[in-house]
């Protein structure tokens, strides 16, 4: 089955409670935590990694503590356990994850405004003239689409998204390898619509039916882990 969780960010975000949550992470992960400006993105950062290590130990308990590595192009996977595939997304006030027995990508992004610039380039010519004439939130809704294809894939933007196109129906999403002409077989994309955010999940060899319903994993319980 494929496993979606989502976090929300506690208000108000403050700097002490920050550094107890650094305290659960991995070394690499404070790294990049110190590198980062806004007090959000860092709280988004760290939770992300704290809601992985949360929800695998729930998994396995007779092993608790997991090692993060990645491949070449940065994709993430548990060291002790690498068929325990999971992704992490995070924008606004969430942070997602994804889990499943097979190669999967998440995205969540906060509904603001189309971004025109990017629509120009993340696009095929098709679906840029489309974005321009549906509201905003269809841009969002193909752009977490493309996003959690190429996490899934696990080779990010090194996959071009405007080779990419999106072929929904009432069954979820597929995708079309423009380059190639050819539909990609092998993954498949679920849509979750949450209040003022879009969130896609891709998995390799899965269908709708396998998708559960995302599961909000409370703050208090993330706090409490680390107790």
């Amino acid at each position: 089955m494929v496993e979606v969780y989502l976090c929300k960010l506690p208000h108000p975000l403050q700097q002490k409670e920050l550094n107890f949550l650094l305290q659960g992470v991995s070394q690499g992960k404070k790294e990049k935590v110190t590198k980062l400006y806004h007090l959000s993105d860092k709280y988004r950062t760290t939770l992300g990694e704290l809601l992985v290590r949360f929800l695998y130990e729930e998994k396995h308990p007779s092993q608790p503590m997991c090692t993060f590595t990645q491949n070449a192009y940065g994709k993430p996977y548990i060291k002790e356990n690498p068929a325990s595939y999971f992704n992490i997304s995070h924008s606004g006030d969430w942070v997602a994850c994804a889990f499943h027995d097979c190669e999967v990508g998440i995205d969540i992004e906060e509904v603001k405004e189309k971004n025109e610039e990017v629509a120009k380039i993340a696009f095929t010519s098709e679906e840029y003239k489309r974005i321009m004439k549906e509201d905003k939130e269809y841009f969002y809704e193909l752009w977490a689409c493309k996003e959690s294809y190429v996490k899934a894939v696990g080779k990010g933007f090194a996959i071009s998204p405007d080779t990419i196109s999106i072929k929904r129906n009432d069954e979820g999403v597929t995708f079309f390898c423009e380059k190639e002409e050819h539909e990609i077989q092998d993954f498949f994309c679920q849509i979750y619509d949450l209040d003022g955010y879009k969130l896609a999940v891709c998995v390799e060899r899965a269908r709708k039916e396998e998708f559960l319903p995302p599961v909000v994993v409370s703050f208090a319980e993330i706090l409490s882990f680390l107790t």
